[in-house]
């Protein structure tokens, strides 16, 4: 699929995620809210990820070792597990 993807698309896809400040309306979020990570992934690093999630009331945050930028491709057990503990 990655490969069949524009590059123009994509480019201008990760230029608007990267320019894209969501400081501002995060913390106006009020639902129930998972933030999942890998540990090991290099484009949105736990910190990012875990700062993103406490900026949300309630929010709760879960890293998942062994896994990178996919931790539901990578560790689908593993993610399944948090998503599941967070819903009951």
């Amino acid at each position: 699929m990655l490969c069949r993807t524009p590059v123009v698309g994509y480019a201008t896809c990760s230029a608007a995620i990267r320019d894209t400040d969501l400081r501002e309306s995060t913390p106006r979020l009020r639902l129930p809210a998972l933030g999942v990570c890998g540990d090991e992934d290099g484009s949105t690093p736990p910190d990012v990820v875990r700062e993103t999630t406490e900026m949300i009331p309630g929010a709760r945050f879960a890293l998942i070792r062994g896994a990178g930028h996919l931790p539901c491709v990578e560790k689908p057990d593993e993610t399944a597990a948090e998503i599941a503990a967070f819903w009951a």
